[in-house]
């Protein structure tokens, strides 16, 4: 059973550097050169982590994600390769999208497919395209804004 709690620094630091790290490589894949990879302990101040808050998804003790947010956007969703495909994505997704006001944005690297299913999955929808450098970079990339509105009744 998936918990879901608050960031602790001393805690989890090193488990969501680890895990931004080996889930980053594969979310670069197929948009930009693998060479446009930084590690979370160089771009966690430039891409703002900490303007967010942040969550930690753990199993049998062992942190397997985390997902972090502000009031409308979607700002970080990681969870370790290793546990790819069990629904961990889904439940951080979901825990997020309570403790958020609609509409709710996302960006996603334009061919990261795994992590745009999961958002449409969940209901958002691509609603611009853009191009940009990804931070502390000179590669260019193409970024999808998905956005989730207000539930239809």
């Amino acid at each position: 059973m998936l918990s879901i709690r608050e960031y602790v620094h001393q805690l989890d630091w090193n488990n969501i550097c680890r895990i931004h790290d080996n889930a980053r490589i594969i979310e670069l894949d197929g948009s930009v050169s693998e060479k446009a990879f930084i590690p979370l302990a160089d771009c966690y101040k430039e891409e703002e982590l900490f303007d967010s808050s942040i969550f930690i998804g753990e199993q049998n003790n062992e942190t397997i994600g985390f997902v972090a947010f502000n009031e409308h956007e979607i700002t970080w969703l990681y969870v370790d390769p290793k546990f790819f495909r069990n629904g961990y994505g889904r439940r951080l997704l979901n825990f997020a999208l309570e403790k958020t006001s609609k509409p709710v944005k996302v960006t996603v690297l334009n061919n990261n497919f795994r992590a745009i299913s999961l958002y449409k999955s969940c209901g958002f929808k691509v609603i611009s395209e853009s191009k940009g450098k990804i931070p502390l970079t000179d590669f260019e990339a193409t970024g999808l804004k998905m956005e989730k509105a207000d539930e239809i009744v």
